[in-house]
């Protein structure tokens, strides 16, 4: 529940940076769709509160709560049946990671705003699968 907190108070951050800095030519990433993807890729689990985040996330920042939340809601379920079928593995959650970060350019943002939320997703996932693992032992 800890780790579930901070993610929503940084996910609110996330979506205040991307509002603060939107109208300025500034390059930035999807702070909170980078750490919420992060989230739902280390632990299947955790879909009950990062969804409802990621409902947020569109409403604020596209006005509509179909955007990437439909994405985000197929993850989990891709995940367990990746798992079921094939094993757990990094190669499949690194094609939902990629995924879920092209959905980006189909909601209007350039390449380079793209690439820099997979190069901000990959660390904060090791974050996570740390925190999780350690809460776990």
């Amino acid at each position: 529940m800890k780790i579930a907190l901070i993610v929503a108070l940084l996910t609110l951050l996330g979506l205040n940076i991307n509002m603060a800095f939107s109208a300025q030519s500034l390059m930035q990433p999807d702070w909170s769709l980078a750490l919420l993807l992060a989230c739902l890729l280390a632990h299947r689990l955790s879909w009950f509160w990062v969804l409802p985040l990621m409902l947020l996330h569109d409403v604020v920042l596209y006005w509509s709560p179909a955007s990437s939340f439909v994405m985000m809601a197929v993850i989990p379920l891709a995940m367990r049946y990746f798992d079921q079928r094939i094993g757990v593995s990094l190669l499949h959650r690194l094609l939902l990671l990629l995924l879920g970060v092209l959905l980006m350019l189909f909601d209007g943002w350039p390449l380079q705003a793209s690439l820099l939320t997979l190069c901000l997703s990959v660390p904060l996932w090791h974050l996570m699968a740390r925190q999780y693992a350690q809460q776990a032992a």
